[in-house]
């Protein structure tokens, strides 16, 4: 899904605030941080809040609170990196996994250096899974959501 150019004016000033980071690695982190806050993952919700699968309104993204399925919070993300201005659609890899074997999931592996990737999963945060890992197989974290 292509990224929007045209961000609100709010989520300009907010990537402003987080492009202030020293590097790329810690740009991404500031950035996972902040889409973390904004939304979370009842696993229930997965099933009964499914019409905001593939919410792509920015505005509408950013005023929502509560629910947002993993494919929603990598898309603001995605969004919030290239609009930085410091990463490149190409630094930014989709991944597919399943959860419980059973369950489709996705996050995202970005390139912050020539030679290393850091895998981000803002919705399994909650879950108790850290930056870095994501959810996949039984290694879901658990199944109430942790205090952030």
């Amino acid at each position: 899904m292509p990224v929007p150019r045209n961000i609100p004016k709010k989520l300009e000033i907010q990537i402003q605030k987080l492009t202030r980071q020293k590097n790329k690695e810690e740009l991404l982190h500031s950035c996972f941080d902040f889409v973390v806050s904004k939304n979370s993952g009842e696993r229930i919700n997965v099933f009964s809040k499914f019409t905001r699968l593939y919410k792509l309104d920015i505005d509408d993204i950013l005023e929502t609170k509560g629910y947002a399925h993993c494919t929603t919070m990598n898309y603001l993300l995605r969004t919030i990196l290239i609009n930085s201005g410091k990463f490149k659609d190409a630094d930014i890899n989709t991944k597919l996994t399943n959860i419980w074997f059973l369950i489709p999931h996705q996050y995202l592996e970005i390139k912050v250096s020539q030679n290393k990737k850091i895998i981000a999963d803002p919705w399994a945060k909650q879950f108790g899974i850290p930056f870095g890992k994501y959810a996949h197989g039984f290694s879901a974290g658990t199944i109430l959501r942790t205090k952030r």
